[in-house]
């Protein structure tokens, strides 16, 4: 039985601005890509704090910090999926927000009311743990009082949905919201 449903937050919940980066000031470039890859990471791990990270993005990138800030912090929520997590999910199951962060951006990206849905927020930066380390699936499941198996994870990145799948957690992986909500009511019954 179902009694937790998690979600990622970038391009899930909201936009996310790094494809946006890369594909602006790297399209034909690996070897850059790979490089804010691995910044990225460093970040979420919480291994490097956010003002040095946009500070070796404009060195790599060759623009100014406030332009990198731009292009990130152009994460919108996604209206429909949180009208609908608000209407048909929260008054039945717990809610958790489960992702790979840097920050706690939450309330600047998506509003303290929607963030007030949801019961726990695991963010990567906060707990050492990036997705798909078992651990911070883990530790969700466990704050929100559940086991995994009676978990649903939502991501847009298969390989985090496998990550979720090894632990006992149900996964959707993510692709439009009426994709999404069709898998859900399914698995739901």
């Amino acid at each position: 039985m179902i009694k937790a449903i998690i979600f990622d937050c970038f391009d899930v919940l909201v936009t996310n601005g790094l494809p946006i980066l890369k594909q602006k000031y790297a399209p034909n470039d690996p070897g850059k890509q790979g490089i804010v890859r691995a910044l990225v990471q460093s970040l979420n791990e919480g291994k490097l704090d956010y003002q040095t990270f946009l500070l070796k993005l404009a060195e790599l990138l060759g623009v100014s910090v406030p332009e990198i800030e731009l292009t990130l912090d152009d994460n919108r929520p996604d209206e429909e999926l949180f009208s609908y997590i608000q209407d048909k999910l929260d008054p039945h199951y717990k809610l958790g927000i489960l992702s790979n962060a840097g920050d706690d951006w939450l309330e600047e990206m998506m509003g303290s009311e929607r963030v007030k849905l949801f019961d726990v927020a695991i963010l990567s930066y906060a707990v050492g743990y990036t997705k798909p380390h078992p651990e911070i699936y883990k530790l969700t499941a466990t704050k929100l009082g559940v086991e995994p198996s009676e978990c649903v994870f939502i991501d847009d990145k298969e390989r985090f949905c496998d990550g979720a799948k090894a632990i006992g957690m149900q996964a959707i992986l993510y692709k439009s919201f009426d994709q999404f909500k069709s898998e859900l009511e399914k698995l739901l019954g």
